[in-house]
């Protein structure tokens, strides 16, 4: 009877250190092929978010809707007996909400690489971390000079943007983006560029250390703290891009001397 063989103390130890090599070469691995998955998801969605602007165009004679400032879709925050959802118009909507009719699902609105977009710890309770639930299907940020109000010289009324009237070229203008905040507000703000009299992009959303305003420093610290610029670039350093023509990009993570105005702006500035 053949006596049986009993790993040794020795032996046990060498398997366990090549089973931790392994682990250590294959889960970045692993990670970054997660990450790609993430990415590709987010690419269809923001596909599918320029498709649905277009939609809605067609059915405007070119012109987008107006978009308030805010990112929710209904008032759960207020824990109701029955749940609203939000118009397009009201103060607290997404800019999502007009769109929403033309789109396949409210999925697309989420970005799977998302932690964590603006939910105004600057207002206090019951804002802040804490909400981050309402704000779930708000992962992308709209360029404001495609839904904003304009002039119309000789008259006080002001005029909805219309995309073909005032962007000539639509494969240089960006319509949506990986971004902490709902609605980009402007060049000098929290866009890519850098903007008149600043020295670095996106100035609100970064620590006063690095250039910003000081924004963050004081409404995002403590436990509301967060890597604000990191989450504009959540997927490995880099904020996938809509452009209005429908073709989407990777932009790496940048301080702004890469990116031209006129790719939020577009080439009629004098428009705005």
């Amino acid at each position: 009877m053949k006596s049986r063989h009993a790993f040794t103390l020795i032996e046990l130890l060498v398997v366990i250190a090549m089973i931790a090599v392994l682990m250590a070469i294959l889960m970045p691995a692993l990670r970054a092929a997660k990450d790609q998955g993430k990415k590709a998801v987010c690419t269809s969605h923001v596909k599918g978010l320029v498709l649905a602007l277009k939609m809605y165009t067609d059915d405007y004679n070119g012109n987008t809707h107006i978009a308030p400032n805010n990112g929710l879709w209904d008032n759960s925050w207020e824990h109701p007996t029955i749940i609203r959802q939000y118009g397009p118009n009201d103060n607290y909507a997404y800019w999502g909400i007009a769109y929403i009719p033309y789109a396949k699902n409210k999925k697309i609105f989420y970005c799977p690489g998302k932690i964590r977009v603006d939910d105004w710890p600057e207002w206090g309770p019951p804002w802040g971390r804490q909400s981050q639930e309402y704000f779930k299907y708000c992962s992308y940020g709209l360029n404001s000079y495609i839904a904003r109000e304009r002039d119309v010289p000789g008259r006080t009324k002001k005029r909805p943007t219309n995309i073909y009237h005032d962007f000539k070229k639509h494969s240089e203008v960006i319509a949506y983006q990986d971004h902490i905040e709902q609605r980009l507000d402007g060049i000098d703000s929290d866009m890519f560029c850098i903007g008149p009299g600043n020295r670095v992009n996106i100035p609100q959303w970064r620590p006063s250390s690095q250039g910003g305003t000081g924004f963050v420093d004081s409404t995002w610290s403590g436990d509301q703290w967060h890597d604000t610029v990191k989450e504009c670039f959540r997927h490995r350093g880099g904020s996938m891009a809509v452009w209005l023509d429908g073709h989407v990009t990777e932009i790496k993570e940048t301080t702004g001397e890469d990116i031209p105005p006129k790719w939020y702006t577009g080439e009629l500035e004098g428009t705005l």
